[in-house]
């Protein structure tokens, strides 16, 4: 299949998954059932990516301090204006205000952030990763988060996930039994295991290796 309709079944599939979940959520916490999330390895040029994904995606820009960042997320940020996507700067709120991108994602590391950059930021998105479930059980459901991605879901080339088991599904279940949080799921996830999503509980995907394409 070609890249945008392999990108229009994620999304399909995602949106299908999620739709139990995110029926109950307020509107203050819907973002996109389905994130493209950004790896400087793995998917290299993520505007070439952007420009395929259909209306009502995310993105998750995770520079890791490459040179050319902020020129990289002005070019997405027009791409997202375009396209009618969303768009989330991985743990980099000046750049994210720079520009004028919809929110931040932050890593667990970061997650004593989230209510300085509430305070700060009230009209920014927040998302963070979440690795351990003793973690997310001590996350208040008035946390301001919009989304909290659990990973790895299935087996992933991540390299924060080289000495993580995959949830699985009934993993993934707990994560979202156990708050009332949405919760998204990250790592391994790709056309052929997401239909092993269904019934867990998800307000959302992401995927990383799902979103490659040929240079």
């Amino acid at each position: 299949m070609t890249y945008r309709t392999r990108f229009q079944y994620l999304l399909d599939k995602a949106t299908d998954i999620t739709q139990e979940a995110r029926a109950f959520l307020p509107s203050d916490r819907r973002l996109p059932p389905l994130f493209f999330v950004t790896d400087p390895a793995r998917t290299p040029h993520p505007e070439d990516i952007a420009a395929l994904l259909p209306a009502g995606t995310g993105i998750i820009y995770r520079h890791f301090g490459e040179p050319h960042a902020l020129q990289r997320a002005r070019l997405l940020r027009k791409i997202a204006n375009d396209h009618d996507l969303i768009l989330l700067i991985g743990e980099d709120d000046a750049l994210a205000i720079e520009v004028g991108a919809d929110g931040v994602h932050l890593a667990q590391k970061s997650l004593p952030r989230i209510a300085e950059l509430h305070r700060k930021h009230p009209h920014l998105k927040l998302s963070a990763a979440c690795h351990d479930l003793d973690t997310l059980m001590h996350m208040a459901d008035d946390t301001p988060l919009q989304a909290v991605f659990v990973s790895p879901v299935f087996a992933s080339r991540s390299a924060s996930a080289q000495n993580a088991a995959a949830l699985g599904a009934k993993g993934v279940h707990d994560y979202t039994a156990a708050t009332g949080l949405p919760v998204y799921g990250l790592g391994g996830i790709t056309c052929d295991t997401i239909g092993g999503l269904r019934d867990c509980g998800l307000a959302g995907i992401g995927a990383v290796d799902a979103f490659h394409i040929v240079d």
